[in-house]
């Protein structure tokens, strides 16, 4: 299903795609200065999923994270609606942790709409689990935000 496809870390050129991804996938969008701002900060990571070489450059997916000391905290996964279901939320998280725990991450977390349920599935298949809930998170909808969080070291005991 993802074959033929990379992941690379993403440049300036990426952010018009990011932010075309990003509109179509959420009610309140980031603005792109959000985007750009994310490229120019040295605890954050932003990685891109798209076709390899000779393909023309196409994002279709992308995650931002920071990692900051032994955590990491995951700000946005997105993959854009006409190219869902095919595996590359899963392979961006997938790369996105095993980076993180690269730089030396023992804990990651997140949040997550409560009503986001094809969100929460990805999270958990990974081990995260819900560990409290931040009242009218979302100012859109004033929407509860679920916190789950992958604990590395505990998940090394089982």
């Amino acid at each position: 299903m993802t074959q033929g496809l990379i992941i690379r870390r993403a440049g300036l050129a990426d952010v018009s795609a990011i932010w075309a991804i990003e509109k179509a996938a959420f009610l309140t969008p980031w603005s792109r200065w959000s985007f750009l701002a994310e490229l120019g900060q040295r605890y954050s990571h932003t990685l891109v999923i798209g076709p390899a070489a000779p393909h023309p450059r196409q994002t279709l997916g992308y995650l931002i994270f920071w990692v900051v000391l032994d955590e990491m905290h995951i700000l946005n996964l997105a993959v854009h609606p006409k190219h869902r279901r095919r595996g590359l939320a899963r392979r961006l998280l997938a790369e996105g942790l095993a980076q993180a725990r690269t730089l030396g991450a023992e804990l990651a977390w997140l949040e997550v709409r409560t009503s986001n349920l094809a969100a929460q599935a990805l999270y958990k298949s990974f081990g995260f689990r819900e560990v409290g809930r931040r009242p009218r998170y979302y100012d859109d909808t004033r929407e509860d935000a679920l916190l789950l969080t992958l604990d590395w070291s505990e998940a090394g005991k089982k």
